[in-house]
């Protein structure tokens, strides 16, 4: 089966959906592909580009959208469901896909209205990494992302750095340079607890670095045990004084690495089923 990954190619979500996940499926990654014709399915990876959507329905190749976070943000990010959802019926209207590649269980089952198969895919962990080595105190946390999503929780962690003789970083060059990386938004919407993707939380599975994170739904679903849990000022503060003992991270790092989403097994996954929906 010939496939086509493609997509508009300059999101972080790009790298890890397209070009890593869609080599590892043996398809021809393309960001904004011109010439589609000749393939079995076209994978969209998030947002369309240009007239992507028309020229694949005149050349007859079916279309799988990878949803991942398309929704707009940080507009989005404070939507209720009634506007989620909205909004995805009428990009699931525009596009007209021949099935849905969900970032969680539960962006899948919103999706399920729709009559289409759904996949839901969670992230693997970016390779090459390294593994965190867990030392006798901490000495520097941190966050790996858009540091704009951050909002009310960068002064409090860097207060909280401060209080305790810790250094803050953000994204820095692997998640395992970090004794703790904590996963959380300034944001409470639908999307980002129900369609936001694992993606923080594998490459801490990956390099076995203790997580703190909120409880959102691509965590919660993919979680190995070894996570704390924030969502509010005191449930930080005592996350970071769980993993201010060695003992503590030590464990967590164990149940974070047995836990690592591995590319190939996720890729077996994901060309299975697309195999399944050409029968």
């Amino acid at each position: 089966m010939k496939v086509l990954v493609t997509g508009r190619g300059t999101s972080g979500s790009w790298a890890i959906r397209g070009e890593q996940l869609g080599r590892a499926i043996g398809a021809d990654v393309i960001p904004q592909a011109l010439d589609v014709g000749g393939y079995d399915l076209a994978v969209l990876v998030k947002r369309p580009h240009g007239d992507l959507v028309q020229r694949l329905r005149r050349m007859d190749v079916p279309i799988v959208w990878d949803v991942v976070d398309a929704y707009p943000q940080p507009a989005g990010n404070s939507w209720n469901q009634g506007q989620c959802m909205a909004w995805l019926a009428e990009q699931v209207a525009h596009i007209r896909p021949a099935g849905i590649v969900a970032a969680t269980r539960a962006m899948a089952d919103d999706c399920a209205q729709f009559g289409i198969p759904v996949l839901a895919l969670p992230h693997h962990a970016w390779e090459g990494q390294g593994t965190c080595v867990i030392q006798r105190e901490v000495r520097v946390i941190g966050y790996q992302g858009g540091g704009q999503y951050l909002g009310r929780w960068r002064p409090f962690l860097q207060a909280q750095c401060a209080r305790r003789g810790w250094r803050w970083m953000e994204n820095p060059p692997s998640v395992a340079a970090l004794d703790i990386v904590i996963a959380v938004r300034d944001a409470d919407g639908y999307a980002p607890r129900r369609w936001k993707s694992n993606v923080k939380l594998a490459n801490a599975q990956g390099c076995g670095t203790p997580f703190i994170g909120g409880r959102e739904a691509g965590y919660l679903e993919t979680a190995s045990g070894g996570e704390l849990w924030a969502d509010t000022d005191r449930e930080m503060v005592e996350a970071l004084d769980a993993l201010t003992s060695m003992a503590a991270r030590v464990d967590a790092s164990a149940r974070l690495s047995a836990a690592k989403p591995k590319l190939p097994k996720i890729a077996q996954t994901y060309a299975d089923w697309l195999r399944g929906l050409r029968g």
